[in-house]
């Protein structure tokens, strides 16, 4: 199998050095995992809304930012999905340092794919 790192995208970050460990995992882990599942994310959330029946094409993109924030939030089966690709995607040492802290890690991923969703509602 090929190795997981070398699949990633290396993400221009700022200084690391002054960053603390969670941030850094943010940087170098956590981005660059959701940038190589982009099209897997979107499939998915496009998925959810079609499963759904939800009017989501006639939403307003206001209305559309909030449906997309609502679903991630309350919808724990959509939730595990997508943190399942997320973890997926991490190394034997990366899936560690998630497991030491793993809630706050979860926070910080559905933040990630919130924004990262609703930045790209248009291809929904």
């Amino acid at each position: 199998m090929t190795d997981r790192l070398s699949l990633r995208d290396h993400i221009p970050t700022k200084e690391l050095a002054n960053s603390t460990p969670e941030e850094r995992f943010q940087s170098l882990t956590l981005r660059p995992v959701l940038k190589l599942q982009n099209q897997l994310i979107l499939g998915l959330f496009a998925n959810y809304i079609k499963e759904s029946k939800s009017p989501f094409h006639t939403f307003s993109m206001e209305k559309k930012a909030l449906f997309v924030e609502n679903s991630l939030q309350k919808n724990i089966a959509l939730k595990n999905k997508l943190l399942g690709i997320c973890m997926a995607m991490f190394s034997l040492e990366e899936f560690e340092i998630y497991s030491a802290q793993a809630s706050l890690f979860n926070k910080r991923i559905m933040a990630l794919l919130t924004e990262r969703i609703r930045s790209q509602i248009a291809l929904l």
